[in-house]
């Protein structure tokens, strides 16, 4: 091989090389891993118009629709598994699949119950107060949570960055910050109590102070647009759990102690 053709060589090798550098310096910046309980993708904060849809038909207009602001946070790449809730709860609810699959048929007080359990287990501050059906969240604490539907939503949407729209391996699309299922098969709880929005502009929301319902996100009965899906509100007592489709995902606040 002359000297060009080996020039040409090493210039082919060293950029394949550099490829493969940057791509796994990507993968790293979406998640902290944990490698007992999966892995957390790192959501950076961002400002976007929430909602539009409901389940039950379009939410009441709003002029203009809510603006709101979401800080930096850590949400769970893969809803809670089978195997996970098993381990930390001592049961497990689901009526189908393997124990690495979602785990389902889980009320919105079992959710928050194994927030705090899991804290517990990992040496963190639950976020969590949990007095019967009376539960109140400490945002300051350190632990793993549920989501709040703006956080939910921001994530689903990842509204500052490039969605692919493609199918990956586990089913869902490919997300931009490493989320799998996102949007999935399953309801996923979130904080919320349901209530329509409110006008204007927040920061970090947590929606209202009390209700009957408590929201779900995603959900295997809405096939329409990304966006749509993303969008779509849904709400369900929270003692309900059973042969409904219900999931969570853990997050927990980006700012560490």
């Amino acid at each position: 091989m002359n000297t060009k053709g080996k020039a040409i060589k090493r210039i082919i090798f060293i950029f394949t090389a550099l490829m493969i550098f940057i791509g796994f310096a990507s993968l790293s910046a979406y998640a902290e891993p944990n490698e007992q309980y999966g892995g957390f993708a790192s959501i950076p904060g961002g400002t976007y118009i929430i909602g539009g849809l409901n389940l039950y038909g379009t939410e009441p207009r709003k002029d203009p629709w809510p603006e709101v602001t979401v800080s930096s946070f850590y949400m769970g790449i893969f809803p809670v598994t089978q195997e996970e809730y098993q381990e930390i709860m001592g049961y497990n609810p689901s009526h189908s699949g393997e124990y690495d699959w979602q785990v389902e048929g889980v009320s919105w007080f079992e959710a928050v119950e194994y927030c705090n359990r899991l804290s517990q287990h990992d040496g963190l501050t639950p976020a969590y107060t949990i007095n019967g059906e009376n539960v109140t969240w400490n945002r300051s604490a350190n632990g793993y949570r549920l989501p709040t539907e703006a956080e939910w939503e921001y994530a689903c949407r990842a509204p500052t960055a490039t969605f692919s729209g493609r199918r990956n391996n586990f089913g869902g699309l490919d997300h931009p910050w490493g989320l799998l299922e996102m949007p999935g098969e399953l309801y996923e709880w979130c904080w919320d109590w349901y209530a329509d929005y409110p006008s204007g502009t927040f920061t970090d929301p947590a929606g209202a102070v009390s209700g009957t319902h408590r929201i779900m996100r995603g959900g295997p009965s809405f096939s329409g647009s990304r966006l749509e899906t993303a969008t779509t509100r849904h709400r369900n007592f929270p003692n309900v759990s059973g042969g409904l489709r219900l999931g969570f995902r853990l997050v927990r606040n980006q700012s560490r102690p």
